[in-house]
C-alpha cells in the first residue's frame, strides 16, 4: 500500500530542539500558524524561552499552543525528561525535530577534547538518543510519528577548516543513522536535512551562490514532515533549491562504488597470492 501523499501538522504535537536559534524560532512560529502545538526545547535558563512562549501564544491567540522546556542535550537523562514532559503537557507527541547544533569554534587549546565531545554530544548523540526515546514512546502508545534530523551538507561533502572537521563528522553520522532507519517507516518516519549554510543577511542571488535563508531551511523541514515519500532520505538545501540526496542516481553510484571496492579487494587478494606462490 502506497504512503499518503501529505501529512498535516495541524492538531499535531511537535517537539523542536534548538528552538531559540533563528531557524528554531521561525519553525516554531510556522508550526503554530499551521495549527500545531509546539514543545520548545533549548538550554537557556534566562527567561528567553518563556518570553518566546508568551510571544507565540499572543500572536496565535491560543493560550496553550506551546511550552518551553529547558534541556541540556548533552545529558541523556534530560533527553528522556523532555519527551516525557512533552507527552505529560499535551497528552501525546507526534513529531520530533532535532535542530539543535553546537560548533567547535577553535581547535588549538587546552579545551579541545571538551569542545569535541560537546559538538558530538549535541550534533549526533543527542538526536540519535532522542529518536530512540521517541520511537519507544510511539511503540508503547501505538501511534505513528515523524523525525527530522537537521544535519549539514558538511556531512556529505567533507570540508577542511576550523569547526568543520568534527562538525562534519557528527553530521555524517546523523545522516547515516537517519537513512538507515528507512525500514522502520511508517511507524516512525525518519529523514535528514542537509543545508549548505544559511544566512538571512545574505540570501542567495545567483545559481552559483549556495547560501540559503533560514526561511528556506524552515520550508525544507516542513517538507520533510509533510511528505511521507522522504522517509529515510536526506534533503539537501543549497541556495534557493532543495532536492533529495537518496535518488536512483545516488543509489546507482553507491552500487557502482561498492562493486568497485569489492572487485578491487578481490584483485588485490589474487595478486598477493600469486606473489606468495612465486616466493615459494
Amino acid at each position: 500500500m502506497s504512503p499518503p501523499a501529505y501529512y498535516s501538522v495541524a492538531q499535531k504535537v511537535v517537539l523542536v530542539t534548538g528552538a531559540l536559534a533563528p531557524v528554531g524560532r521561525k519553525l516554531s512560529r510556522t508550526l503554530i500558524e499551521l495549527g500545531a502545538r509546539v514543545v520548545l526545547v533549548d538550554d537557556a535558563g534566562d527567561g528567553s524561552g518563556e518570553a518566546l512562549v508568551a510571544e507565540l501564544c499572543q500572536l496565535s491567540g491560543r493560550e496553550s499552543c506551546c511550552v518551553y522546556i529547558e534541556t541540556d542535550l548533552s545529558k541523556l537523562r534530560d533527553i528522556q525528561v523532555m519527551v516525557d514532559a512533552a507527552v505529560l503537557t499535551f497528552g501525546r507527541l507526534d513529531v520530533l525535530v532535532n535542530s539543535a547544533e553546537r560548533f567547535t569554534d577553535r581547535m588549538a587549546g587546552e579545551d579541545d577534547a571538551q569542545r569535541i565531545c560537546e559538538c558530538i554530544d549535541v550534533n549526533m548523540r543527542a538526536p540519535i538518543v532522542a529518536t530512540w526515546v521517541f520511537a519507544r514512546y510511539l511503540r508503547e502508545a501505538g501511534i505513528d510519528g515523524v523525525v527530522v534530523n537537521v544535519a549539514a551538507l558538511a556531512g556529505l561533502l567533507p570540508a577542511r577548516g576550523r569547526r568543520h572537521e568534527v562538525y562534519g563528522a557528527a553530521a555524517a553520522g546523523l545522516i547515516h543513522f537517519s537513512e538507515a532507519l528507512r525500514t522502520h517507516a511508517p511507524r516512525i518516519r525518519v529523514c535528514a536535512l542537509a543545508p549548505y549554510y544559511y544566512n538571512d543577511s545574505h540570501a542567495s542571488s545567483s545559481l552559483l551562490d549556495l547560501t540559503s535563508s533560514s526561511d528556506q531551511v524552515v520550508a525544507s523541514v516542513l517538507r520533510c514532515i509533510e511528505d511521507p515519500r522522504l522517509a529515510g532520505r536526506t534533503l539537501l538545501v543549497a541556495g534557493s533549491s532543495s532536492y533529495s540526496h537518496t535518488t536512483w542516481i545516488a543509489n546507482l553510484f553507491s552500487y557502482i562504488q561498492m562493486s568497485f571496492v569489492v572487485l578491487w579487494g578481490l584483485l588485490t587478494l589474487l595478486v598477493r597470492r600469486i606473489k606468495q606462490r612465486e616466493r615459494r
